[in-house]
């Protein structure tokens, strides 16, 4: 958890069926879905929003006309506000609704950041791990990049010399990743960056 979730209260809401942790502080939207495929959705006042999930939907169909956006203009504790893009229209929704909407994927926010990443090492003799074909020394490593769109980023790593994780390379990762804008990139490249920094330190 980062620094701007620990100042956040707290509350627990089932959203489909899942109990989730979701913040009842004004100025932004944060939901935390800690189940078997953890994710997190995170909107903040000036970001977008819009019809579709976009982890089932291609990014064409996000992008279509059919489907409406709006640019959040506030949210307070009870409710959210935003302009539609298209039009300009107004339009206000109570928060809790508009949380099970983005819980459920009825309603994204758009790819900003990523706030959280996960880095597991994987021990050469697991013989499950999608890397297992690569004949390069130890560390192999995963990491897992949470986006603040409910999207999971997945890349893999080896060390070029054997156990210095400042020789590790990307050998596999993601499709999507290599579509991000050059902003977006930086920014993926900075969270994964500080992350391997951070867990190098404890190997």
């Amino acid at each position: 958890m980062n620094k701007e979730e620990t100042n956040q209260t707290m509350v627990v809401q089932t959203i489909e069926g899942v109990e989730a942790l979701v913040n009842t502080n004004p100025g932004e939207i944060f939901i935390d879905i800690p189940a078997s495929d953890p994710r997190y959705i995170h909107v903040r006042e000036g970001d977008l929003i819009q019809e579709g999930d976009v982890r089932t939907r291609t990014s064409e169909e996000m992008r279509g006309p059919q489907l409406t956006r709006w640019r959040i203009e506030s949210i307070s504790t009870d409710t959210v506000t935003g302009t539609d893009i298209d039009t300009g229209d107004s339009q206000e929704w109570e928060r809790e609704w508009l949380v099970q909407r983005l819980g459920g994927g009825e309603f994204s926010v758009e790819l900003t950041t990523f706030d959280r990443v996960s880095v597991t090492e994987i021990d050469e003799e697991n013989e499950k791990h999608p890397v297992e074909e690569i004949k390069m020394p130890k560390p192999h490593v995963v990491v897992v990049v949470y986006g603040n769109d409910g999207e999971k980023f997945t890349q893999f790593f080896a060390a070029t010399e054997p156990k210095n994780w400042d020789s590790l390379e990307v050998v596999q990762q993601d499709e999507h990743i290599q579509n991000f804008s050059e902003e977006l990139r930086e920014r993926f490249d900075h969270a994964v960056y500080q992350a391997l920094k951070i867990e190098q330190r404890y190997q």
